[in-house]
C-alpha cells in the first residue's frame, strides 16, 4: 500500500493478520530485509514493513532524512491502517526510529525489540566517515557506497558462507538513489543521544546483539538492556555469534524465534 506523510509518497507491506507488529529496517535496504522473519510472524500477527522513506518504492522528500521524520511517518502510517498500539521491532536506522517513537507516542507501543541499534549518538569519528561518504557519493554516486556497506553491514561468517546473500542485498540497496543516500548519511549524522530515552521505556524489550556487529557492539546492546533494566522493565539479551549489524537478514531462523517467543509472552 502507498500513504502520504506530509507530502511524501510512502510504501508499506501488510502480510497476516491479528495483533499488529511493526518491522522497521535499516539502510541502505527496504522491507523486504524483515520478510523471512516477517513470513514467521504473520502465523499469528498482522505484519507491517514499510520502506522507511528514502529506501524502496517510498519517495525521500526534501531535505536530510531524520529519525524525526522517520517516527512521523510510522505514526501517519498507524493512522492510516488504524492501529491504536503496535508490537515494534527495528534494526539499526529501524531501531533508531523505535527511540523516537517511544519519545513521540509512547502510548501507541506494546512492547519493543531493538536489534543491533545502539542507543548512543555518532561518535566525531562516525560523522567524520559519514562526511567521507557523502561527499564520495556526490562525485560518484552511490556504487563504491554501497559496495562498502555490503563489507561493513553484513558480517564476516555470513559473507564467506552465503555469498549469494551479498547479491540479493545489493539489489534492495540499488534502490536507494544518491540524493536519498546523502540525506539518510545526513539525517544519522545528526541523530539525538538515546540513552536517556532509553532510562524511560515502560514496556517489555527484547535486545539483540551480533558479535561481528561493529557499528552497535555487543556491549552497546548489553549496556540498552541493563539501561531499560534499571528502569524497571524486564529485557530480554540475546547474542548472535555469527552475524553482523544485518543480525535478522543473516539469521532468520535465529531471530524470527527469538521475535515470535518474545511477542507471544508479552500478548500471552
Amino acid at each position: 500500500m502507498f500513504y502520504n506523510s506530509g507530502g511524501v509518497k510512502l510504501f508499506a507491506e501488510t502480510i497476516g493478520e491479528g495483533q499488529d507488529v511493526i518491522l522497521l529496517h535499516p539502510t541502505p535496504v527496504h522491507h523486504a530485509f524483515w520478510l523471512p522473519v516477517a513470513e514467521m510472524l504473520a502465523q499469528r500477527y498482522r505484519v507491517i514493513m514499510p520502506d522507511l522513506r528514502g529506501h524502496g518504492q517510498s519517495e525521500a522528500g526534501e531535505g536530510a532524512i531524520k529519525v524525526e521524520k522517520l517516527g512521523q511517518d510510522i505514526e501517519r502510517l498507524m493512522n492510516e491502517l488504524g492501529i491504536g498500539k503496535a508490537l515494534f521491532a527495528g534494526c539499526s536506522l529501524g531501531g533508531y526510529t523505535l527511540y523516537e517513537l517511544w519519545r513521540r507516542v509512547p502510548n501507541r507501543i506494546t512492547a519493543l525489540a531493538f536489534c543491533c541499534s545502539k542507543p548512543q549518538a555518532d561518535a566525531d569519528a562516525n560523522r567524520a566517515k559519514r562526511k567521507e561518504w557523502i561527499d564520495g557519493i556526490r562525485l560518484h554516486g552511490t556504487g563504491d557506497f554501497f559496495e562498502a556497506m555490503l563489507n561493513t553491514l553484513i558480517g564476516a561468517t555470513t559473507l564467506r558462507r552465503f555469498s549469494q546473500k551479498i547479491g540479493e542485498a545489493r539489489e534492495m540497496m540499488q534502490l536507494t538513489r544518491a540524493e536519498a543516500a546523502i540525506a539518510i548519511q545526513q539525517g544519522l549524522a545528526s541523530r539525538p543521544d538515546s540513552v536517556a530515552t532509553a532510562k524511560t521505556i515502560r514496556v517489555p524489550a527484547c535486545v539483540v546483539a551480533a558479535a561481528e556487529d561493529y557499528g552497535s557492539t555487543v556491549e552497546d546492546m548489553k549496556l540498552l538492556a541493563e539501561t531499560i533494566r534499571n528502569g524497571g522493565y524486564g529485557a530480554e539479551f540475546h547474542v548472535l555469534h555469527d552475524a553482523g549489524h544485518y543480525a535478522p537478514w543473516e539469521q532468520p531462523e535465529t531471530v524470527g524465534p527469538i521475535l515470535r517467543r518474545f511477542f507471544d509472552s508479552v500478548v500471552g
